[in-house]
């Protein structure tokens, strides 16, 4: 099999999932889960960042070209200096954010960058990287590839293509035009072009930078082209965005993006974000076994996709006829059964009527089984029918999430789901330290997931580090503005952990998107009847969280945390009783948080606990909620939670 030099550039790139901990100073890096640590506060990088980090502290104080850090880190492909800038930006700016800067970053002028710490040499006589032991590592693995490569050439022609004969797509990524002449306008369309490389390359597609005049194209026609308008009337920017396939021109997926022009600086991001999901998904969908050729099926498929990542209540039926369209012709098609099987799923927790519901669910169940069938590595599927169990069936539900962890391979967001939805499920039971677990590593396989960073900006929340849940919360606010889901966890978040004066700033501005301006104001009441320690402020407060409950202004968990923040420890586990026996499904993370501590120490902790399938997971399995391993919260755990624990 030929090795193209870009081939030979992938083998000498940065792996993060192979790369062990190492430390820089007092700051404990690891590679792995884009995470660097000092005196316990944890910061979550991106993986660009990550990259960048590694391959300047590899080298132990010598300097690395501009050139290297591209191999390194974005394999060789297209990119300004811009990109590489932006990293060592932020590598300064997390370091200086350290009262003793950990390490700092030299840029020599014409050359590349140095990096030096406490725990590397200084003055530029570090080991050079041609003799380090990890370069060298790096030789004899290309050696050995090439030589694998070469003699594997007439088996891989004759053989027919299987799942893992991946055929690498390319995508060029074209100007972008300002229909606008003010010059912020046209720095802007200049930056998301660049954006959307540089977040291409981390998903591991090769992506080519156009240039004004064609520069940067090759001989080969790329697999897509990506095209865009911005315009901007003074008050809002926008841009139009269009996908293309390369060799007919066809669009296959295209989206309006809107923003305020006084906040439009995160719109690259944002738009990068979202073509980095569809142009997964068709290099997902066209290297399958069989392929998806056909751009009609595809742009369902793109559509049905779009609609999953930003579900909402009155989006199941069009998700549902797109999936449909895509079964139909193409049956063989095993993932398009797995989306089937979503659109399915989705349209059980909003369809009216209970007989519906139920005949939406076992046909989600038909469709993932069936994709299995076709498929066992589609990891969707799994995600899918864990959720299927009965509520308060952890066991149950773990045992396929985890059959999924062990065998699914694809497709990418999905496969993150499958890490994400048992990061929930043990954050459900009380285990947060494995739910962290699960959660970064889901974030790392899928950055851009808005389900992802919310998430694990919330276990932060919930373990303390308020630095790292900010941190995550603002990617996830970055990426997805307009996405319900990210915002009410930013409500919530908020509303819980930060400073009155921080909370209340922050519904000031999130009053702008009219969705949430009603439940918005019950937060304001809630923030502002804990900071006022009244009794009769209390009462009337609670009254107002309960109507909103009742009225689904907010969710019950959030319902029975308000109840509880406010000190109503009674009317916060009388409400919970009363959602259950209304059969109504509640989600028992709010029993975990510091904001329900009450309940933890309440008598009435251990039957509402029952009552969701706690005790019996606890007992089962013998793993117990933190609050009851932790030395600082073993206090919580009390004389009668543990007796019902123990095992018969």
């Amino acid at each position: 099999m030929y090795e193209s030099p870009q081939d030979a550039q992938w083998v000498h790139s940065i792996d993060l999932a192979q790369e062990a901990d190492f430390d820089l100073g007092s700051l404990r890096v690891r590679p792995a889960t884009c995470e660097v640590e000092l005196a316990g506060a944890s910061q979550t990088l991106q993986r660009r960042v990550m990259q960048v980090l590694v391959a300047l502290a590899q080298v132990r104080g010598a300097v690395v070209s501009q050139n290297d850090l591209v191999n390194l880190c974005w394999r060789g492909l297209s990119v300004t200096d811009d990109a590489i800038y932006r990293c060592i930006s932020q590598l300064r700016k997390l370091a200086l954010s350290y009262p003793e800067p950990p390490f700092a970053i030299e840029a020599i002028p014409g050359v590349g960058y140095r990096l030096t710490s406490s725990a590397t040499p200084k003055g530029g006589h570090g080991t050079d990287r041609s003799a380090s032991p990890r370069f060298n590592r790096w030789m004899l693995v290309a050696a050995a590839l090439a030589l694998l490569f070469a003699g594997a050439t007439a088996f891989w022609t004759l053989r027919n293509r299987g799942p893992d004969a991946h055929s690498a797509i390319r995508v060029a990524v074209q100007p972008f035009e300002a229909l606008s002449a003010s010059e912020g306008a046209r720095a802007l369309a200049r930056r998301i072009p660049n954006e959307i490389v540089d977040v291409l390359g981390d998903s591991q597609i090769e992506t080519v930078l156009v240039g004004e005049q064609g520069k940067g194209a090759t001989k080969s026609a790329p697999g897509l082209v990506v095209t865009g308008i911005l315009r901007d009337d003074g008050r809002n920017t926008v841009v139009d965005l269009r996908l293309e396939d390369g060799a007919t021109r066809a669009a296959l997926w295209s989206m309006e993006f809107k923003r305020d022009s006084e906040e439009a600086s995160d719109l690259p991001l944002e738009v990068a974000a979202r073509v980095a999901d569809m142009v997964n998904m068709i290099d997902f969908a066209r290297n399958a076994d069989p392929p998806l050729t056909d751009d009609s099926a595809l742009t369902a498929l793109l559509q049905t996709t779009d609609m999953l990542r930003g579900a909402s209540d009155d989006t199941w039926a069009p998700m549902l006829q797109k999936a449909q369209d895509v079964v139909a012709r193409h049956p063989e098609f095993a993932f398009g059964h797995d989306n089937l099987a979503a659109a399915y799923s989705e349209a059980a927790d909003n369809i009216s009527g209970p007989d519906r519901a139920q005949a939406m669910r076992d046909a989600a169940r038909r469709e993932a089984n069936l994709t299995l069938k076709l498929d066992p590595q589609d990891a969707g599927a799994y995600v899918i029918l864990a959720g299927l169990e009965s509520p308060y069936d952890y066991g149950a539900s773990e045992a396929i999430l985890l059959r999924g962890i062990r065998l699914a391979r694809h497709p990418k967001q999905p496969l993150a789901a499958l890490y994400s939805y048992e990061g929930l499920l043990l954050g459900n039971v009380g285990r947060l330290r494995d739910a962290l677990s699960f959660h970064s590593i889901a974030r790392a396989k899928d950055e851009w997931g808005p389900g992802r960073t919310t998430r694990l900006a919330f276990i932060y929340a919930n373990m303390g580090n308020m630095a790292a849940a900010r941190d995550a919360l603002q990617k996830a606010v970055q990426f997805w503005p307009n996405h319900s889901g990210v915002r009410r966890w930013q409500q919530q978040i908020v509303g819980l952990y930060e400073k009155p004066s921080v909370a209340l700033g922050t519904f000031k501005q999130l009053d702008a998107l009219s969705s949430l301006r009603e439940s918005n104001a019950i937060w304001r009441d809630f923030i502002n009847a804990k900071a006022a320690r009244s009794e009769s402020v209390t009462k009337l407060t609670s009254l107002k969280v309960l109507a909103a409950g009742d009225k689904g202004t907010i969710s019950r968990e959030n319902e029975i945390m308000m109840l509880a923040g406010l000190g109503e420890t009674k009317q916060s586990i009388d409400a919970a009783n009363s959602v259950l026996d209304r059969r109504q499904e509640l989600q028992p993370w709010f029993l975990f948080t510091p904001v329900t501590r009450n309940l933890r120490q309440d008598p009435g902790f251990v039957p509402l606990a029952s009552r969701m399938g706690l005790i019996k997971y606890w007992r089962e399995t013998g793993k117990l909620p933190d609050f009851c391993t932790n030395a600082a919260s073993r206090s919580e755990c009390s004389p009668e939670l543990l007796g019902a624990i123990k095992p018969n």
